[in-house]
């Protein structure tokens, strides 16, 4: 049954011993309740700026040419080191290949994406629908899919069941979930329902560039992240040598590398990375470490193939709670 309560749930990435998040393992961000939602009256509506609209069912989405990939969610708002966070197989139909079936019109430059949950965003907002705004550009990539499977599995319902809006490489907001309506906007239309739901007021990047002034821009790629599985913090470990366990992952190009320190990002050392890294998925990293006896705080860091690397700390200026990727320090005893 569908819960009354809108979820945030989140699981210890120690306990996924492969590179796929299994689905009782993924976790769960909503903003509302989750809706409740028959086949027989599901459809998804195509609409706007579009020539032929479409109304189509779970059977008409499954009948469509489908699409395969392996990608990375990550919430917007993941904590330093935090577990909001899963890799999956994802499998369903091109955007793509649905808006080129409505006819997307010439000068078409946005979709609002909406979902079938509602509520009240703000204290001052009416209910309504879940909603986020996203280029065409982004929609028409070939990774962006209408997402019908996770793991080879019908979407659990938490995870989106029937369909989800899935742009692997972006922060999760924008794969919206339980997917009821795209619409296409000329740049000139109003976006009702994000404007007037607040929607526009959060997920923004505000970075305050001098005393009183400040720069806004919404959020999109995944940055440079990587995380310590292996021990958790505040663990206590025997000397002598352990692997390090970890992830790795990023939203534009791949990962090209992942550094271990044990004294607190002071000096760092290689680590090794289990697999070939790949766009839009994490990969597992390990480093073989000697511990000797004492207090130690461990980090990992990454970088990609663009030469970005993750920062020591926070971003000056920044006055937003999103796009926390700074390392992360775990705290480990050796005895």
């Amino acid at each position: 049954m569908p819960s009354h309560e809108a979820q945030n749930l989140s699981y210890p990435l120690q306990a996924i011993e492969g590179a796929i998040t299994p689905p009782d393992l993924f976790f769960v961000r909503d903003h509302f309740s989750e809706p409740e939602l028959t086949l027989d009256a599901w459809r998804l509506k195509i609409e706007g700026r579009v020539a032929r609209p479409l109304e189509l069912s779970l059977a008409d989405l499954l009948e469509s040419p489908t699409k395969k990939l392996e990608a990375v969610l990550e919430c917007a708002g993941n904590t330093a080191g935090g577990s909001a966070v899963s890799n999956a197989i994802w499998e369903g139909v091109p955007l793509a290949y649905l808006l080129r079936q409505a006819g997307v019109e010439s000068g078409a430059t946005m979709a609002l994406i909406e979902g079938a949950d509602s509520g009240r965003l703000m204290p001052d907002s009416p209910s309504l629908p879940y909603c986020q705004l996203v280029p065409i550009a982004k929609c028409m990539q070939p990774e962006s899919l209408i997402a019908l499977k996770l793991n080879d599995r019908f979407l659990p319902r938490r995870n989106g069941f029937p369909a989800r809006a899935l742009f692997p490489g972006w922060y999760a907001m924008d794969s919206v979930k339980w997917l009821q309506r795209i619409t296409v906007l000329r740049p000139e239309a109003p976006a009702s329902g994000f404007e007037a739901s607040g929607m526009n007021k959060v997920y923004n990047r505000i970075v305050e560039t001098s005393p009183g002034n400040r720069a806004v821009t919404r959020l999109s790629n995944i940055l440079i992240r990587s995380a310590i599985a292996w021990p958790p913090d505040n663990w206590k470990l025997p000397a002598g040598r352990h692997v390090i366990r970890g992830f790795a992952w990023t939203g534009a190009g791949v990962v090209r590398g992942v550094e271990f320190s044990s004294d607190s990002g002071t000096a760092w050392t290689p680590a090794k990375l289990e697999l070939a890294p790949k766009p839009f998925r994490w990969v597992r990293w390990n480093y073989s470490w000697r511990a000797s006896p004492g207090e130690h705080v461990l980090m990992s860091r990454a970088s990609d193939d663009s030469g970005h690397s993750q920062p020591l700390k926070r971003q000056p200026g920044r006055k937003d709670g999103y796009e926390l990727n700074f390392c992360a320090p775990v705290r480990c005893s050796v005895q």
